[in-house]
């Protein structure tokens, strides 16, 4: 599929949105003492819609879905990961119109087979007092 300029303005905004959007959120209720924000360059790869990036995840690395978070009503987090755990995607989707755009925002491989582990047994905290600080 050919994008025309406009087409590639609109998906450097959405990159955009889906790294600032929770930023600015913050702003008007104070973070945690020692929290900062980092602006880092990041490349987003995407496609106007998830199930063009599991078949080419699937097809290219082997790799499944195998978490999902829905983090708001518009934004999906899912990490995928090939059979062996050497290899590892993150990818969000925002829905944008009738439709949705999934990104791929990070990817990576581990020899040792540590490309997705989840903790069997983890000790979750007593609940705290509700915090808005990091809600988008």
């Amino acid at each position: 599929m050919t994008h025309n300029k406009e087409d590639k303005m609109k998906s450097i905004l959405l990159a955009l949105s889906l790294v600032s959007t929770p930023l600015l959120a913050q702003e008007s209720i104070p973070r945690p003492e020692g929290m900062y924000d980092l602006q880092v360059p990041i490349q987003l790869n995407c496609m106007d819609n998830i199930a063009d990036i599991v078949d080419s995840l699937a097809k290219d690395f082997g790799e499944a879905p195998v978490m999902m978070a829905h983090m708001s009503p518009t934004t999906t987090m899912i990490w995928f990961t090939n059979k062996d755990h050497t290899s590892t995607t993150l990818v969000v989707t925002k829905k944008k119109g009738d439709g949705e755009e999934a990104c791929i925002m990070w990817n990576g491989s581990s020899p040792e087979g540590m490309g997705f582990s989840l903790n069997p047994e983890p000790n979750f905290p007593k609940p705290p007092p509700a915090v808005k600080w990091n809600e988008a």
